[in-house]
């Protein structure tokens, strides 16, 4: 009876030294990229107020609606991600790949790595809700046409403020 040859259980790994880890990285750059890429999904919103409007004759009016000369100013709000967050998930993955270079062996490089995914996955989780918190808290109500100010959560997303007349 022959005995046929049975392939070692790693036969994956055979090949090169530290194809493990080179799998890591591999499996890291692409759920950092699969994060980079989700991450503008969850940061885009906008929001506008048009205080008054037009009054049946065709004219205009204020919030209080009272008749005014001039058409109402419109406020638009617009969220976008900040490019500060994409700098940060390049770095955590160069800090990380920089770390793994100088790991003891294949399974602290591999938990470095995967910390690494972690790492991104929440830098990316925290820009969203603090952004998207943010946001929602800004009182929109309160610009005018004169002077406003925004201060936006600048490291993790962008506000825009758009003030234009009422059409």
């Amino acid at each position: 009876m022959p005995l046929a040859q049975t392939p070692p259980k790693d036969a994956a790994f055979v090949g090169l030294p530290g194809v493990v880890v080179v799998a890591g990285i591999r499996r890291t750059l692409i759920w950092t990229l699969i994060i980079a890429v989700l991450f503008p999904a969850f940061m885009s919103g906008s929001r506008g107020y048009c205080p008054g409007g037009v009054d049946g004759n065709g004219g205009f009016i204020d919030a209080s609606g009272r008749p005014v000369d001039e058409a109402p100013m419109c406020v638009q709000l617009s969220l976008g991600p900040s490019p500060l967050v994409y700098v940060g998930i390049a770095l955590i993955v160069l800090f990380a790949i920089g770390r793994v270079m100088k790991a003891s062996d294949e399974r602290a490089a591999l938990r470095i790595l995967e910390r690494a995914i972690q790492g991104a996955g929440l830098l990316v989780v925290v820009a969203i809700v603090v952004s998207n918190v943010w946001f929602l808290m800004t009182p929109i109500e309160g610009f005018s046409s004169g002077s406003w100010s925004i201060f936006s959560p600048f490291p993790f997303g962008i506000i825009s403020v758009e003030i234009t007349p009422m059409s």
